[in-house]
Order: C-alpha cells, then structure tokens, then sequence
C-alpha cells in the first residue's frame, strides 16, 4: 500500500485524486490545504511520497513546504503540479506534473518515481500476458527461466495495456498520460517504436499480440 500526501488548497482536485486512487486499492491518501498542514502530516502520517501544487492561497506555498522538508535532511520523493512553470523554484523536487493531467499519469509517475527510490514497489501489480508474467516493479518479462528487462517508457506503455486487456486503449490517451501531449507526431512515432520492442519481447508466446489499429489504438491480446 502506498501513503501518499496530497498538498492542493483546491479541496474537490485533492478530493477526485484520492478517490480515484484509492478505488485502485494500491493507495492510502492524506491531504492537506497548504504547506503548513502538510509538513504536519509528513510527521504523522509518514507518507512514501508527497505530490503537491505550488501556488496554495494565503497559506504557506510548495516551494516553501519543499525546502523546509529538504532542510530537515527528509529525502522523501516530491512530485510538483503547476500549471505555470514560471513559479517553480530549485527547492528538492523530485518531478514535476504540468496541469492539467489526468490521475492515470500521476499514477504512472508516482509508482515509477517510488520504483527509482526503490521504496514501495512492493505495492506494484504483476500481470498475466499469456504464459508470461510482467512484474512492473523490475520491469520484468519472465517466461519459464527466460526473462526480458523492458525500457522503463515500455514498461508504462506495457502496463496502461495490461490494465485493459483484449481492448482498444487510445493511443492519445496513452501518449497523453506517458508522455504529457496527445497530439504531437514524434511522440506518435515514439509509441510505435516503443509498441515494436514490446512485439520483440513478447515474441516468443504465439498467443500473445499487440494490435495496433490505425489512428485509434492499440490491442494487446494474451
């Protein structure tokens, strides 16, 4: 299970982020309205990770709340949501979120952020793709003693796939959530590339596929 703390002074964004999480079953979600609040809950709650915005009204802001925790030596993974990059500041983020983005993409980011700090990941789901298992944590293909190491942009395509499989996932809705833009050609062009290693590496199960249908998504089959 992973704890994580939301600091956003928009109640009903910090309010959708953690039921949406949470209906995953791999979250435990605090959240706090300012800077202040949240450095409380980093001591009471002890989060694995915190994601939080910038600009937060009269209370204190995130680049404060950040530098104060990086002051006290607490190395704890931050992920910044801004929607003007012009306000953040060098103060120990670990990555950034431009807003708007949907909560599939901060999925992605925290548990691959969690999975660089090597804290959590045991939280990470595996998959069944035919007679192979996808471990997400080491972005492991294993079938029988033979395993694949897939890149970690593959592997986040891989698992949006895994989540829906036997359906057409849109690919704008896989670039948008990987990437941060839906429509853009060589972001395009990148998922294919990313799409034909995958084929590689799941080459040596018949059963399994990845479809791709033109200009409306990809199939994975397993």
């Amino acid at each position: 299970m992973i704890r994580l703390l939301i600091v956003e002074d928009d109640t009903n964004l910090s309010f959708l982020i953690k039921k949406k999480l949470e209906r995953q079953g791999d979250y435990l979600v605090e959240t706090a309205v300012d800077g202040k609040e949240g450095l409380k809950a980093i001591t009471s709650f002890r989060p694995d990770i915190v994601v939080s915005d910038l600009e937060m009204g009269d209370g204190m802001d995130g680049n404060t709340m950040i530098e104060k925790i990086r002051q006290s030596n607490n190395d704890i993974p931050v992920i910044v949501l801004t929607g003007k990059m012009e306000f953040l500041k060098q103060s120990g983020a670990n990555m950034y979120l431009n807003k708007p983005f949907n909560v599939q993409q901060l999925d992605l980011n925290i548990k691959s952020l969690l999975q660089q700090k090597g804290i959590g990941t045991e939280s990470d789901n595996s998959y069944k793709i035919g007679r192979f298992t996808f471990d997400t944590a080491s972005r492991r293909l294993v079938l029988g003693d033979q395993e694949t190491r897939v890149t970690p942009t593959g592997a986040k395509v891989l698992e949006m796939l895994c989540r829906e499989m036997g359906k057409c996932v849109d690919r704008k809705k896989i670039q948008g959530t990987i990437w941060g833009d839906y429509d853009n050609e060589s972001i395009s062009h990148n998922l294919d590339v990313q799409i034909d290693k995958l084929r590689g590496a799941l080459k040596a199960d018949p059963d399994v596929s990845i479809e791709i249908i033109k200009k409306t998504g990809i199939i994975l089959r397993g």
